[in-house]
């Protein structure tokens, strides 16, 4: 087993332009200070544990809106419509950049704030077309001025996680119209891994196994999606990657030892590891998690190129004589911030990481949308794990101290710019009762999956009113298998359940699909979901059975067509084959 290893630091191979430093027309009053966000409490089960030492310096991130608005939105729609003129001509980098772009004005009006709380240029610099700014190296007591913030240190009760925060912050009103969030305040969460571990065995006990009807191997997963008999054909082309937080790391005499036994015709699994935000990617460390995304990826697409994102920031420690900045903390951005600057991006990337919606300031979670959005513009097929807490986990009140009971969305997930994932079991298949699934709190409905949910809320009527937003984004999308998974890890057997599981099934066939698309000159499917609402909507099974029970109730049920269980349902890649879009021939003069 052999792979290759490539490290991307944030820092570096990134050519980022200083702010113009034009004058603003006018000076507004940089004093006027309006809340951008704030939690009525300290978070979930974090506790303050004091001021950071005296010196402390903080990178902070700062999303700024575009001059126009829905021009990214517009052109998304055109390059993954089926129906459009303009499908599959994606954009590249640069034509993104573009669309996202900022007006000069808004440019210059945060310079002359950054400016009137002495923060010097050269520590200042943008990125994404000036979508994105970073300031580097303040001190602490500086950002609290600037944005009447209280960055204290929090510790996650019961571990040794610590991490820089405030429970608010402000900004003046004069940029509340140009700025959609500044990262990090007010996001206390991290990536939390969208699986659960059922049992282990011992490696000897891998052939005995696979006899089972229990359990779930890539031949099971094949015969039932009806891919067996494809050939990849594009693998010059093609690629997948997996994204990996947390010190998750991927086991190479694990993935040799499970495609032996469980895709014997891959003769030679390997992959590139990209390592973003000095991971420490450590092969001789595999956790279940990554070895469960490789492994299953691999014994779904192979020979289709994989990458590994392994991707650092993951809360720790923070020493208590340390003055490094404290920027390191925000893996979905650290990891998105890399992804933007990259050229060449796989064309189907799959996530199994998430956290309940409620924990993520609404803005920056918009900001973290947007830059899904981007990627999906660019042609990239991303799916995210629908989470395994049915519809909420325990009591299910809401984080804002008012006792409210209420569904709880997971996201990313419920970003409308991804493809969720939730999960079913047995056979003929059924709602597995732990797929996430419900409807979104802060992204309202994407057109594309209007009339999919207007269907579901004809069956359901007014059962759980009052518990979810009926006027939002509905997830999953689609599902696939979810519980009994094997896995090889450290040599031995394990059996896996969750989301996690679903999704990289997903999205090895989803990589087989655009194979195809490349194998024929066609673009490849990109953004899924109006295709996978449209044209596509035939070519996946339909789970009428089970539910997502959770929040001390049912759940919702599956029911015939889309359902906030398991989506469309799961795929049959024979059935997708026909109805893969062919572009609209543009006449020529």
């Amino acid at each position: 087993m052999h792979y290759l290893r490539l490290s991307v630091l944030c820092a570096l191979a990134v050519i980022m332009r200083p702010l113009d430093s034009a004058a603003t027309p006018f000076t507004p009053n940089w004093n006027d200070m309006h809340t951008k966000h704030r939690w009525n409490t300290i978070p979930g089960k974090w506790e303050s544990i004091g001021q950071p030492p005296d010196g402390t310096t903080i990178d902070l991130r700062i999303a700024l809106k575009p001059h126009r608005e829905h021009a990214l939105t517009d052109a998304i729609y055109e390059v993954s419509n089926p129906k459009h003129p303009k499908y599959g001509a994606y954009l590249s980098k640069e034509q993104v950049a573009k669309l996202v772009a900022p007006h000069p004005y808004t440019l210059n009006l945060v310079e002359a704030w950054l400016g009137h709380h002495g923060v010097p240029t050269s520590n200042v610099s943008t990125s994404h077309g000036g979508n994105w700014l970073t300031v580097t190296g303040m001190p602490v007591s500086k950002a609290n001025g600037l944005l009447g913030a209280s960055y204290q240190l929090y510790r996650y009760a019961g571990t040794n996680e610590t991490i820089l925060r405030t429970v608010g912050y402000a900004l003046p009103a004069a940029l509340h119209v140009h700025v959609q969030t500044v990262a990090p305040t007010t996001y206390f969460g991290s990536p939390l891994t969208l699986r659960k571990r059922l049992r282990g065995h011992r490696g000897r006990a891998a052939a005995a196994l696979s006899a089972r009807d229990d359990i779930v191997t890539p031949a099971i997963l094949r015969s039932i999606y009806n891919s067996v008999t494809y050939q990849p054909a594009a693998t010059e082309q093609n690629m997948i990657g997996v994204a990996g937080f947390l010190g998750e790391y991927v086991g190479d005499d694990d993935l040799e030892g499970f495609m032996r036994l469980y895709r014997s015709d891959a003769n030679d699994a390997t992959f590139l590891v990209i390592d973003i935000n000095d991971s420490g990617y450590d092969p001789n460390k595999p956790g279940d998690e990554a070895n469960l995304n490789m492994q299953y990826t691999q014994g779904i697409a192979w020979p289709t190129p994989h990458v590994f994102y392994s991707i650092g920031g993951v809360p720790g420690n923070f020493p208590p004589d340390s003055f490094t900045p404290a920027s390191n903390d925000e893996p979905y951005l650290q990891w998105l911030d890399a992804m933007m600057r990259f050229e060449d991006v796989p064309q189907t990337i799959t996530t199994s990481y998430g956290g309940e919606e409620q924990i993520f300031p609404p803005d920056y979670a918009k900001s973290l949308c947007e830059l899904f959005k981007q990627l999906g513009a660019r042609g990239v097929s991303i799916l995210f794990a629908s989470g395994d807490e049915g519809v909420g986990d325990g009591d299910c009140k809401k984080n804002d101290g008012s006792g409210v009971v209420q569904f709880q969305p997971v996201f990313p997930a419920t970003c409308p710019w991804v493809t969720s994932v939730g999960g079913t079991m047995e056979y003929p298949e059924v709602a597995v009762p732990l797929s996430s699934g419900g409807f979104s709190n802060v992204f309202a409905r994407p057109v594309y999956q209007a009339d999919a949910v207007l269907g579901f809320f004809q069956q359901l009527g007014n059962q759980y009113s009052g518990l979810y937003n009926a006027s939002s984004r509905g997830f999953p999308d689609v599902s696939a298998q979810a519980f009994g998974f094997v896995i090889i890890l450290n040599d031995d057997v394990e059996i896996m359940e969750g989301t996690s599981c679903s999704t990289p099934v997903v999205a090895g066939l989803i990589s087989l699909l655009n194979d195809y698309q490349l194998s024929k000159n066609r673009p490849v499917l990109g953004f899924l979901n109006p295709w996978l609402y449209g044209i596509a909507s035939q070519g996946f099974n339909d789970i009428t059975s089970g539910s997502n029970p959770g929040c001390n109730t049912d759940g919702f049920s599956a029911v015939p067509g889309w359902d906030p269980v398991t989506g469309l349902g799961t795929p049959d890649f024979q059935r997708l084959l026909d109805r893969l879009p062919i572009p609209i021939p543009v006449p020529t003069n």
